[in-house]
């Protein structure tokens, strides 16, 4: 058994730091989008990425609000932040 992608996923959040660069994945009613971003800032339960690339309706510059893994209330795969050179498996 490898290890466990969840734990992984936490130890990689606790070294995010600004300028990251990321994957933002998060939803909508209008559909799921993920793209490439940089970390424009950091709070405990969330982090705003600034997107590199268009993903949809959402223009390259345009920040996004996403939940860090210890808000286990909002955050899931779908709606996340993970970083560019993850090598959590399945990310």
């Amino acid at each position: 058994m490898g290890p466990d992608p969840i734990l992984s996923l936490r130890n990689e959040d606790e070294h995010l730091a600004l300028g990251s660069r990321v994957i933002a994945c998060w939803s909508d009613n209008l559909g799921s989008f993920r793209a490439r971003g940089v970390i424009a800032s950091l709070h405990s339960n969330r982090v705003r990425v600034r997107l590199l690339e268009s993903a949809g309706r959402f223009p390259a510059g345009s920040s996004i609000d996403l939940p860090r893994i210890m808000d286990s209330q909002n955050w899931s795969s779908e709606h996340c932040v993970y970083l560019e050179t993850s090598k959590v498996s399945g990310f």
